[in-house]
């Protein structure tokens, strides 16, 4: 993945409803509002059907970060676009997805990370990001350019219509029935959740500790 810089930059101008929200809270660069976002706490939100849903609950996941930028880009009338990546997901990229895909004999799961797109350039903006995953997805096998917001439904139908060609990587998958594999799924994103949480608590009781440890002793 690539830095923010290599994006292009812009003054925010109130093109719409995206860029009226950044510029009321005084937000007034395409690559700055970039960082916003990016540094925004990274957790599930109650809809992601419409990113705007990021500043509401004041944090978002990959679908929700790149929504909102990317329907920025496309106010501002910026090249920069959501896209969706499919790659193999196993203990390698989630600590304990291995034990829920063992009992079905699967070496991974497919599952879909959203980034940004300019040019032959990617940008994450969870990078760095307590999102439970032990490294930056970089390898993927499917890539697609997508609108901002996507509903539920046609996210699924990009899933299902991509794990056919995931089918002839792995044959296993193929004698799964497909409601089955988005119940894996399902359960493989819990652990991705879990997995956060643990590194969320261990970050606090880091803070923690080094506060109390430079806390000045008063004689």
């Amino acid at each position: 993945m690539h830095p923010i810089d290599v994006l292009p930059d812009a003054a925010i101008q109130p093109q719409g409803q995206i860029s009226s929200i950044f510029l009321a809270r005084e937000i007034t660069s395409f690559q700055a509002a970039c960082r916003v976002v990016q540094a925004m706490t990274y957790g599930s939100n109650s809809n992601s059907e419409n990113s705007l849903i990021l500043f509401a609950e004041n944090q978002g996941t990959c679908t929700t970060k790149h929504g909102a930028i990317a329907r920025l880009a496309e106010e501002l009338g910026l090249p920069v676009y959501k896209n969706l990546g499919f790659y193999r997901l196993n203990d390698e990229i989630v600590t304990g997805v291995n034990t829920i895909l063992q009992p079905y004999r699967l070496n991974f799961i497919p599952q879909i990370h959203c980034f940004l797109e300019y040019e032959s350039f990617r940008v994450d903006l969870t990078e760095g990001n307590c999102n439970g995953k032990n490294k930056t997805i970089e390898d993927y096998d499917f890539v697609i350019r997508v609108q901002p917001d996507l509903t539920y439904e046609e996210e699924e139908q990009y899933y299902l219509q991509y794990l056919q060609q995931y089918g002839k990587l792995e044959p296993e998958l193929m004698a799964i029935a497909p409601g089955t594999l988005l119940e894996l799924l399902q359960a493989c994103n819990r652990q991705v959740k879990y997995q956060c949480s643990l590194l969320a608590n261990r970050l606090a009781h880091q803070h923690s500790t080094v506060q109390h440890s430079t806390v000045p002793v008063v004689h």
